[in-house]
């Protein structure tokens, strides 16, 4: 459900839902090239992995898209809601922030 979800994250939309409610940029459209979820299972430990790829990011964007993905992955919300959730351009509409403890840069492409 959560890589469902994140799916329907992909392509250019207006993230604005999914920015911090102190980012007060006005352009919040952003391009989503990749968005997938992957488990895995070591040392008896469950990892999920969250790959986000884009032109660029939102202050907290990533985090907040997390959020909002684990909230789907515990059966809260159905993987449908990311739709209505970047309809409404409105931070309350997106899961809570994930913490920033495990979330890490990979790499930047220029």
């Amino acid at each position: 459900a959560m890589n469902q979800a994140g799916q329907l994250l992909v392509g250019t939309k207006d993230f604005k839902s999914f920015a911090s409610a102190a980012d007060k940029r006005e352009d919040t459209v952003r391009t989503i090239f990749r968005c997938d979820v992957t488990l895995s299972e070591a040392n008896e430990n469950d990892w999920i992995y969250i790959d986000v790829e884009g032109d660029g990011f939102l202050y907290n964007m990533v985090r907040n898209i997390v959020g909002t993905l684990v909230e789907v992955g515990l059966g809260r919300w159905r993987p449908e809601k990311i739709n209505e959730i970047l309809e409404a351009k409105d931070r309350t509409a997106a899961g809570p922030i994930a913490p920033a403890a495990g979330l890490c840069l990979m790499w930047v492409k220029y």
